[in-house]
């Protein structure tokens, strides 16, 4: 196989970070007392996916994540697409494997192979916590 040019592999370098930011869609908005509203929209949202699916078949493409903390007044979404988290869980995986991060995996409790097939859940809901600090959702769409 002929190498590839020097400029090439810079231009390569040089798009890379950028397409993986642009698959990535981060939002925090600051001063949030009361998120119930947006809460119950990504409820309906989740509703609907599950609807569309009762059977939880399909094949999910993306991993959203919502959450408030009172503290902070923060709300942040995520959403990103479900190949780049099984590269990261792969990560995991693999440094899980080695004994120099072992104090992780005692710390967190974490079983990186319990997540490594996320996607076969199907698309819908996956966590929801509504204490009195924290609103989290967790799903697939």
């Amino acid at each position: 196989m002929k190498k590839l040019p020097y400029t090439t592999r810079v231009l390569g370098i040089l798009v890379l970070p950028l397409f993986l930011t642009a698959c990535l869609n981060v939002q925090i908005e600051r001063g949030v007392r009361d998120p119930s509203s947006r809460f119950d929209r990504a409820l309906q949202e989740i509703e609907k996916v599950e609807q569309d699916d009762p059977g939880r078949h399909g094949r999910p493409t993306k991993l959203c994540l919502m959450i408030h903390d009172s503290s902070s007044q923060e709300l942040i979404r995520l959403r990103v697409p479900l190949w780049i988290v099984d590269l990261a869980l792969e990560a995991g995986i693999e440094a899980d494997a080695h004994d120099h991060y072992s104090h992780y995996r005692e710390r967190y409790e974490l079983d990186w192979k319990a997540l490594k097939h996320l996607g076969q859940f199907g698309p819908g809901l996956l966590v929801s916590v509504d204490d009195d600090r924290n609103k989290i959702l967790i799903w697939l769409r």
